[in-house]
Parts: structure tokens; sequence; C-alpha cells
């Protein structure tokens, strides 16, 4: 291998091991404006995390959590990364948090889980982050309800579909859906991804995607990765 392959393949590991698509994304929370939670929703968060082995969730861990909100008490902050067991199922408790902004479930074992339609009900989210969970079928077209998305995450699952509708998700600056089974065609006409204008991270590979690379990725000005 030349100098210069070999200068570059240096150049793209670094890249992958310090970009990821959270870098493309503050919230800016201001923990000081969260307070206790609200009664009602203690009882349904405690539920879900009674729907699971749980054992291993430390909430007070920096990396784990949840956050109410000042003024109504309501969950709108919930991160849960790599210590859930079991099966996400469509009656979960989880669904009645509907004033969820945040949603971060990386690196559960969610044994057998489909993506239940019932995420479309927390039309709240602005984060949702859903990577390497065994997840397996296809993406719901009720998730087309998140209007409010600026970062979609379901990366290192089992999905398998065409590549899926996004059309009202127009505020997404952060799409990764790799590592799954996605398959199709990139045709404009089939897909609103060239429509998704806020888009700085987008993340498509190890799919099954067959398409030439479309020249609408053009229309996409603001893509940085």
């Amino acid at each position: 291998m030349s100098e210069s392959r070999l200068h570059l393949h240096f150049l793209l590991l670094i890249l992958l091991c310090w970009v990821s698509p959270s870098s493309f994304f503050d919230l800016n929370i201001d923990y000081s404006s969260y307070v206790a939670c609200h009664p009602h929703q203690t009882k349904a968060l405690t539920e879900f995390m009674n729907e699971f082995d749980s054992s291993h969730c430390n909430l007070s861990d920096p990396f784990n959590g949840v956050w109410c909100d000042n003024s109504t008490g309501a969950v709108t902050i919930l991160q849960l990364s790599a210590c859930l067991s079991g099966t996400l199922k469509p009656n979960s408790s989880l669904f009645r948090l509907h004033h969820l902004r945040y949603l971060d479930l990386n690196q559960n074992n969610f044994i057998s889980s489909s993506l239940p339609s019932e995420f479309g009900n927390l039309n709240r989210l602005e984060v949702l982050s859903l990577s390497n969970n065994s997840f397996v079928g296809q993406v719901p077209s009720s998730f087309n309800n998140l209007s409010l998305l600026s970062f979609l995450e379901l990366s290192q699952n089992e999905l398998t579909c065409s590549f899926p509708l996004i059309r009202n998700l127009t505020k997404l600056s952060v799409l990764s859906l790799s590592n799954n089974h996605f398959y199709g065609n990139l045709n404009p006409n089939n897909t609103s991804l060239f429509e998704l204008h806020h888009l700085r991270y987008l993340d498509l590979g190890s799919n099954n995607l067959s398409s030439s690379i479309p020249y609408e990725f053009g229309n996409l000005k603001k893509l940085e990765l």
C-alpha cells in the first residue's frame, strides 16, 4: 500500500473514532431547571423499568438517568443505556410518558422485540436513539408522527424493510440507519430523504441498498458527513 493511501486510511480511522452522531447534536440542557417527577410520571417510569431486568441500571450514573420538567413534573429526558434486558412490548408503560423530549435506549437487550408503532405517540420527541438493541422487523409508519425530531439513530439493529418513509421528519439534522438490512433504492420518487434540508450527519452504511448514488444528494447542502 502506498504512503498516501496509508495516510488516508489512518485519517479515516481517526474520523471514525472521533465522529459519532451525538457529536452533531447539542440539546443544551439546563439541568438546574429539572426537579423531582410528578407521582403519576414516577409510577409509569417505575412500571416501565419493572418490565425488564433492570438490575444493572444505575440512575446516578452520568450516562443514565431521568429528568423531569420544573413546572409540570413530567419526564422529559430518559437515558437508560446498556442496562435493560427483556422484550419491549406495545403496551409498555414507556408510551405513557407523553412529554418525553429526549429518549436514549442504546445498547439494551430487547429480546425478539420489533419497534412498537406506539413510539409514534411520543410526538414531543426531539432526540430518539435506539441503536444496538437487536430490534427486528420494519420501521413503523407511525415514526412519521415524530415531526419534532432532530436526531434519529436506529443503527446496529436487525431492521429489514425498504428504505423507511421519513416524509414528516423535516427537522432532522442527524439520521443514522447503518448496520441494518434496509433494501431497495434511493429513487427520489420513493423516498423523502432529499427533502431533509437540515441534515448535517447521514449514515446509511452496511445495508442492502442497490441504487446508484442519486444526484439529489446535492440538495442536502448542510451535510458535513
